[in-house]
């Protein structure tokens, strides 16, 4: 786990698309590479078997693109941050903003019917979000 003078991962968004939920809702969905990062990698078992416990989000715009922070704190303490080019991923923004939830996925779209993947979902502040992805 990142510890205090350390920077959390900063991971790339692969891909952004949405995944339908068991109760049939639609889920903004990102694909991220943790393969480097097991701390992380980890987080959604931790999620499957603890709960996603405390869990605080925060982005930040800079030119072109939009950095979402997640930081958990119980029931382990993990911090990552995901990075958005908004040219490309402005509309799937909103739709999380409006969803209020952000699924990440660990596995590499193309292995997860075999690989059989956990999912990372939070919640996220839709109105810090949307003047984030807004303001000029």
């Amino acid at each position: 786990m990142p510890s205090a003078e350390t920077e959390p991962p900063l991971l790339i968004a692969q891909e952004v698309g949405h995944t339908i939920g068991d109760d049939g809702a639609t889920l903004p969905t990102v694909v991220i590479d943790v393969s480097e990062h097991p701390e992380i990698a980890d987080l959604p078992r931790v999620h499957a078997i603890d709960g996603i416990g405390d869990v605080a989000t925060a982005a930040v715009k800079t030119g072109d693109v939009v950095v979402l922070g997640v930081r958990l704190s119980r029931p382990v303490t993990a911090a990552f941050a995901v990075v958005f080019d908004l040219r490309l991923h402005k509309e799937f923004l909103l739709d999380v903003a409006e969803a209020r939830s952000l699924t990440f996925a660990t596995t590499i779209p193309e292995r997860a019917e075999n690989d059989r993947p956990l999912w990372l979902a939070v919640d996220i502040d839709e109105d810090s979000l949307r003047a984030v992805i807004i303001d000029p």
